[in-house]
């Protein structure tokens, strides 16, 4: 029998030579954070239902893939079956959820605030295209316990410096309250109470434009005037040309002034520690589906691709929904899978040096492990082969793989760039 050698839809076979630019890339996004001062953790894959259900993470919800029961617990005999008596856990859709469990269980053992670094997989059934897949890697630092600015202005200025090391160069934060747009959805005119549904709606400004905005609105039966208003709020307040403007609309549309004064001095701290080309703006547009965000919220692009591959924003109130104690967090998330395919395309990659050391049927185990070691020594990543009989063939294959140099066991001071 012939099996399917393909990938599941929405997941990749990774070759050495990616999964060398991963590590690279991982290693480089993990040492930048552990220098800002967070600590590390990993949380399981699989969750409870109920805890990844009660998140208020909007579509990514409805995007979760459900395990079945297992063993006796499984009786597809029933009638009626229900949802309940099939599945039983969840593999997680991000990291934020886990990570508010472990804090909830293990806070008497951690430092307060507690700053953590999570850098795993999480899976959604999302339609693949470019730039995104059903598994994926988050690489996440969160800050729990701490209310103010500093929390975002550590995480932008942690996150900024990870993106330049990886050799970003034109990389645009933009950076909106979930505070404002709530006071704005409320001025139009809708119920409080609807202003998750709304914001999951708004969230996808970027996906379906504004008609696309509008048609859904109106379909989930949204009053139409109160849609039109927020949809020209938001037309009037793209017309601002520098940050400045868009605060002083704002503050005559009548938001609170305190979270406009928030907003600036994230803007006006960070700036001051960004890579000279790196650009922090305020952008109304800014939605964050999820609905457990309650103030800032921000999103990283770079200006070759045209979907964010960064993102993040403050969650309160989560802690408290599921410990009962209210302690203040905010998160960033970089993404992984988007910042690796641009790194390629953009011929960032690491500088190591491959060799192959290539040996005879007649040289010993010894001869070959002795001549290995000093290469190693030398400062190379070091491979033994056989000598080949298709050489050619055996130099591209090399090649593809992430070598650069060749030696034969014979003549070791004659490395061969290839």
């Amino acid at each position: 029998m012939k099996f399917n050698t393909t990938p599941v839809r929405g997941t990749v076979d990774y070759l050495p030579t990616e999964m060398e630019i991963r590590t690279y890339a991982e290693r480089i996004i993990t040492n930048t954070y552990r220098e800002n001062g967070f600590l590390q953790i990993k949380t399981p894959i699989l969750e409870n239902l109920d805890l990844l259900l009660s998140g208020d993470s909007g579509d990514n919800q409805k995007l979760m893939f459900k395990t079945v029961k297992r063993g006796g617990k499984l009786d597809l005999s029933k009638p009626n079956l229900r949802e309940s008596d099939i599945v039983e856990e969840g593999l997680r859709y991000d990291l934020t959820v886990p990570l508010v469990r472990f804090f909830a269980g293990n806070k008497e053992k951690l430092p307060y605030p507690f700053k953590s670094i999570q850098i795993d997989e999480a899976f959604r059934a999302e339609r693949p295209q470019r730039g995104r897949v059903r598994e994926f890697t988050q690489c996440d630092i969160d800050i729990l316990g701490e209310s103010s600015p500093l929390a975002e202005i550590e995480l932008l200025c942690a996150g900024a410096m990870a993106y330049s090391r990886l050799g970003f160069e034109n990389i645009v934060i933009k950076i909106n309250d979930r505070r404002l747009l709530n006071e704005v959805i409320e001025k139009v005119g809708f119920d409080p109470s609807e202003t998750i549904e709304i914001c999951i709606s708004l969230d996808k400004f970027d996906k379906i434009g504004e008609q696309g905005v509008y048609d859904e609105l109106i379909q989930n039966n949204k009053d139409e005037k109160c849609v039109r208003r927020l949809l020209e709020f938001f037309e009037k307040l793209k017309t601002a040309k520098t940050n400045e403007e868009s605060f002083e609309y704002l503050l005559k549309y009548g938001i609170s002034e305190n979270v406009i004064n928030s907003l600036k001095v994230i803007i006006e701290t960070t700036e001051k520690f960004l890579p000279k080309s790196f650009k922090l703006v305020f952008d109304s547009t800014i939605i964050r589906g999820q609905g457990y965000y309650t103030g800032t919220i921000f999103e990283v692009y770079d200006e070759d691709f045209g979907r964010a591959i960064g993102a993040g924003g403050r969650y309160d109130n989560m802690v408290e929904k599921f410990s009962g104690t209210k302690v203040p967090a905010v998160g960033f998330s970089i993404g992984f899978y988007s910042v690796v395919m641009l790194m390629i395309e953009k011929k960032i990659l690491p500088k190591n040096v491959k060799i192959a050391l290539i040996y005879n049927n007649d040289n010993t185990f010894e001869e070959i492990m002795i001549a290995k070691n000093i290469l190693i020594q030398k400062g190379y990543e070091t491979s033994v082969f056989l000598f080949p009989k298709n050489f050619k063939n055996f130099v591209s294959k090399l090649k593809n793989n992430g070598y650069n140099k060749i030696v034969k066991i014979q003549d070791l001071d004659k490395i061969i760039e290839i």
